[in-house]
Parts: structure tokens; C-alpha cells; sequence
């Protein structure tokens, strides 16, 4: 059996709009599923260079370090003498990856090893940016 629309002689034809909508939703559950979001820290950083770049492990502790001194793990910020209360509690055995503004001066850095180590923190990586132009 045939369907027929019929067309009102008085008003605008009106477009099914089932299939756009479909579409449209497509296109959403497309994008949240291919697009990757990257958790940011409590604060800006602006990494060093490298030459090479490796994934993180899951588990991993991402420990932000601002070019002021400020030490920032998950939504939590302070110095050096705070840095024992912002880690998770099962924080042993698990990476610590450390996320430094290249403006940090070196010793900085190494007296932050040299607390990690105290701490009991075995793996620590040094995130950094690679160089543009390389993949």
C-alpha cells in the first residue's frame, strides 16, 4: 500500500527532519569516541624538548612542578614541604611522572628526585615536549 503526503495548499512543505536528527547524533557519538581528552593540570607548564616520547602507564602519578615552585598533584597545589600530603595513598610502587616547566632550574628538579627518593618512589620519568617537525 502506497502512502501519500499530502501537501497543504496554505502552509510551507515540511521536510521529514527524523533523518538530520539521526545525523546529526551520529556525528556526536562519532566525535566523543575518536576525539582524546587529556586531563589538565592545576596549573599551566611549558615542558622541555626532546627527541623522543613514550607513553604513560595507567597507574601512573602525574606530578605538575611550575616555574615558580609550586608543586601540583591532581587538584592539589603547594611546595616541596607539602609534597608527602597531596600523594595518593597507594602511591608506592606506582610511576611518578613528572610534568616540569622548562624554566625550572635543574637543582630544583634534582631536590625533588632527591624528596621522591625519600619518599620511597622508585620509577620517576621527566615529561617533555617534542621538537616540532618530528612525529
Amino acid at each position: 500500500m502506497k502512502r501519500r503526503i499530502q501537501i497543504a495548499e496554505d502552509g510551507p512543505v515540511q521536510e521529514p527532519m527524523l533523518p538530520l536528527i539521526n545525523i546529526v547524533f551520529l556525528l556526536l557519538i562519532f566525535f566523543m569516541i575518536a576525539g582524546s581528552l587529556q586531563k589538565l593540570g592545576p596549573f599551566e607548564v611549558d615542558p622541555p624538548a626532546s627527541q623522543t616520547a613514550e607513553g604513560q602507564p595507567e597507574d601512573t602519578i602525574v606530578l605538575w612542578y611550575g616555574s615558580n615552585g609550586e608543586i601540583g598533584i591532581d587538584d592539589l597545589t603547594g611546595g616541596l614541604d607539602r609534597l608527602s600530603s597531596m600523594l595518593p595513598a597507594d602511591y608506592i610502587g606506582r610511576p611518578v611522572e613528572i610534568r616540569a616547566d622548562r624554566e625550572v632550574e635543574g637543582a630544583k628538579v634534582v631536590t625533588l628526585l632527591a624528596r621522591l627518593q625519600e619518599l620511597g618512589i622508585e620509577k620517576v620519568q621527566l615529561m617533555t615536549a617534542m621538537q616540532p617537525g618530528q612525529e
